[in-house]
């Protein structure tokens, strides 16, 4: 199953699949570079998808999925990204976020927790913060990564 096919199976996401980085709000694309822009299979924009819905609407959704063909796999790379502020006042929002994320993942988006992935934090502005015992303990438990103001995706599977 491709990646663009897990997003049409799952609930509210139908049709939302994008080219390339289309999915992305015009401000966070320059956030994004991919070592070959040709591998980026697409991209889906989940946060915009679900807050209409009333289970979702005020919940702290995660922002979006993109799919990418590393040189070195057979199957899609989704790259789960949140474009946020990244202060110390943020760090729990992301984490609630990803808590989400991980959960709804479990239920109706069953169809993308197939996938090979990356959990990872981009910032939308300056990045100033530090993890307490138990913030950074979590970044660990659920592998997410922050990479500053740019995902770097390479074109190996690292």
């Amino acid at each position: 199953m491709t990646a663009e096919q897990a997003v049409d199976a799952t609930p509210h996401l139908k049709g939302k699949w994008e080219e390339g980085l289309q999915a992305l709000r015009g401000g966070d694309k320059p956030h994004i570079r991919a070592a070959d822009t040709r591998a980026i299979t697409g991209s889906v924009d989940v946060d915009s998808a679900l807050a209409r819905l009333p289970e979702h609407a005020q919940a702290n959704r995660w922002d979006f999925a993109i799919g990418y063909q590393h040189e070195d796999r057979d199957a899609e790379c989704l790259y789960w990204v949140e474009l946020h502020t990244a202060n110390d006042s943020q760090v729990d929002v992301v984490l609630a976020k990803l808590r989400w994320l991980l959960r709804w993942l479990q239920g109706d988006g069953k169809a993308l927790d197939a996938f090979e992935r990356d959990f990872v934090w981009v910032s939308s502005g300056a990045t100033n913060y530090t993890l307490n015992g138990p913030q950074r303990r979590a970044f660990a438990d659920f592998a997410l990564r922050q990479t500053g103001g740019i995902l770097r995706i390479p074109l190996r599977r690292q």
